[in-house]
């Protein structure tokens, strides 16, 4: 079962960031402790039945490849450089695991946070306009892991929380979310696969994010995923 120790260990493993990034580092932390308390309530037979639920602040790829690997349907893949790589959300990943099987992991909820744009603070300030950031495109690497770790599944269960001037509403970066969506909706629960492609729950605007807000959207995803896996 996931703990709250688990997340306590987590709360510092992002000290250089700054100020706005830890409190949302802080907030989404909660979100996962109040989700993971909701999934236990949720499903009080889960142990019982042979499940456990385990939060984890990153995967090793190996591990991912591993779980691609139990489905026995792919039989090519590419040796890794380093071993010990790894995908780390900023909310980190919940797993689904069997007692008395090591081998089996199921991705229940995978979690990024994603702040981008200063220019409206640079404005306030009497400062120039900066060029708009890359918090985006480093979305790109963790979701195609988990999408291509899915693949054999019928869910994609991971979800952005994007917030900043960047994201407002006509700004063209949320058109690069939307690519990166496979061009479906944005802010909007996608948890099942569609017509053939995996599109995943993005949310992005310019105000920042409450725990609740966070809460609500988390705890659906985790909950779904894990009657997909278990009924």
């Amino acid at each position: 079962m996931a703990t709250h120790k688990q997340l306590r260990e987590n709360k510092d493993q992002h000290k250089p960031k700054n100020t706005k990034s830890k409190v949302d580092d802080k907030r989404v932390l909660e979100a996962m402790n109040k989700t993971i308390q909701y999934i236990n309530e949720r499903f009080p037979n889960l142990e019982t039945d042979g499940y456990y639920i385990e939060y984890q602040k990153r995967v090793n790829l190996s591990d991912l490849i591993a779980i691609i690997k139990g489905y026995e349907k792919r039989n090519e893949y590419s040796p890794l450089t380093n071993e010990d790589a790894f995908i780390s959300p900023d909310g980190g990943i919940l797993l689904l695991k069997k007692k008395g099987d090591k081998k089996y992991q199921r991705l229940v909820l995978v979690v990024e946070m994603k702040r981008q744009g200063t220019n409206d603070e640079r404005e306030k300030e009497g400062k120039k306009k900066q060029a708009q950031g890359n918090a985006v495109e480093r979305l790109g690497k963790n979701l195609i892991g988990v999408r291509s770790t899915l693949q054999y599944e019928n869910i994609t269960p991971f979800v952005c929380f994007g917030w900043g001037v960047d994201f407002e509403k006509g700004s063209s970066i949320l058109d690069r979310v939307i690519t990166m969506n496979e061009f479906y909706s944005l802010n909007k629960i996608y948890v099942f696969k569609k017509e053939g492609y995996s599109p995943v729950s993005m949310f992005f605007r310019k105000e920042q994010w409450s725990v609740k807000e966070l809460f609500e959207i988390m705890k659906e995803i985790a909950e779904t995923s894990i009657r997909n896996y278990i009924h």
